[in-house]
């Protein structure tokens, strides 16, 4: 019998010998060990607060109805504290277990109000998307608002968030004519 002198047939000729008894339970206790571990690892997802229960639109939220959930990958948009979220207004209702995310959130700001528009350009009112920002134009070719939010858009008619002293006066002259917004 000759021994060989190279280290792959030495490792090859280990790993035919059949482990002993002792090892292979020595080898299973610790994979039991560590499965068992994994056990108490935290949870290392995205947390994100979500209502509690179904809220409907312009609720002011307090603690009981939020809770932190966490997610296996990040939320767009999402809080990562309750404390963030507490006595803000939803603009909208919202399920129980859904995150909140800003957009769900009404303006912090007591200046701001949103104000639905009816648009001049039915193509334009097509363009126009969510989170844009718009100029508010009347027939006579006033500026009446600058840099307007839009909030939402259905057909012909745009949902802007602008500054209180604007939206009276945009309100107002929305309910007899067609504006024209221009896009930023």
């Amino acid at each position: 019998m000759t021994l060989s002198s190279t280290r792959f047939d030495r490792v090859r000729a280990l790993l035919r010998r059949r482990p002993s008894v002792a090892w292979r339970r020595f080898l299973a206790l610790g994979l039991v060990l560590l499965a068992a571990s994994t056990l108490f690892w935290p949870d290392v997802g995205h947390p994100a607060v979500v209502a509690s229960r179904d809220l409907p639109a312009g609720a002011a939220l307090s603690a009981s109805d939020l809770r932190l959930v966490s997610f296996p990958g990040p939320v767009p948009g999402s809080f990562p504290g309750v404390d963030a979220v507490v006595g803000r207004t939803l603009s909208e209702a919202t399920r129980a277990g859904v995150p909140l995310t800003d957009f769900d959130l009404a303006s912090a700001s007591s200046d701001l109000a949103s104000v639905a528009v009816r648009v001049a350009d039915q193509g334009l009112a097509g363009v126009v998307r969510m989170g844009d920002r718009v100029d508010v134009v009347s027939p006579s070719a006033e500026v009446l608002a600058e840099n307007a939010s839009v909030r939402e858009t259905r057909g012909q008619v745009v949902v802007l968030t602008l500054p209180r002293l604007n939206a009276t006066r945009v309100a107002a002259l929305s309910l007899d004519h067609a504006l024209a917004v221009t896009l930023r």
